[in-house]
């Protein structure tokens, strides 16, 4: 039964991004027919193949290693007794979301311009 509601829901999702891409490609086919109807020039504007996505890796990746270096540090500190009883035994989540909003401030100056920090 699991199994026939994740095909189902897999589906419905591929159907979803197909309409999605559709209607946008069917929308700037209409944007494009309305300039050359009105005489503007549409070779000036930006084809659908010329965008360019850059992935955030550097971005990613220290997130990744602050939330690593938090669980490390958690999970070394609650073999020592006196951390033990702090927390709650909750000790290395803490941490892990601690490093992780550190590492999340970190990328977002990382990803700023040297002109703009």
């Amino acid at each position: 039964m699991e199994t026939i509601i994740f095909a189902v829901l897999l589906i419905f999702f591929l159907t979803g991004l197909f309409l999605t891409w559709f209607f946008i490609h069917r929308a700037r086919t209409k944007e494009r027919l309305l300039l050359i109807e009105k005489g503007i020039e549409p070779s000036n504007l930006p084809t659908t193949g010329n965008f360019k996505f850059k992935f955030p890796w550097l971005k990613i990746g220290v997130v990744v290693s602050s939330v690593s270096i938090g669980l490390l540090l958690g999970a070394f500190l609650t073999t020592l007794p006196f951390f033990e009883r702090i927390a709650g035994g909750q000790l290395p989540l803490l941490l892990i979301f601690l490093f992780g909003g550190i590492g999340m401030v970190l990328a977002s100056f990382i990803d700023k311009p040297k002109e703009q920090r």
